[in-house]
């Protein structure tokens, strides 16, 4: 008997589009879109300032 086994993956596609604090009290920054299983693009609602961000650190960054 063959037995498939696969990876899941983190990709989170529920989180593009979500809004998101850095940390308790830091700046609101927007998910724009993942890049890969590790990291998306965001954009910091302030300065309009596009980067890179660990999807791992969004994950648990307080949403709003």
């Amino acid at each position: 008997m063959n037995v498939v086994t696969s990876t899941p993956s983190i990709l989170d596609h529920s989180i593009t589009g979500s809004v998101h604090r850095f940390g308790k009290d830091g700046v609101l920054y927007e998910v724009l879109r993942e890049i890969d299983d590790r990291s998306a693009l965001i954009r910091v609602i302030e300065t309009s300032e596009e980067t890179t961000y660990p999807i791992t650190d969004i994950q648990t960054d307080p949403t709003e």
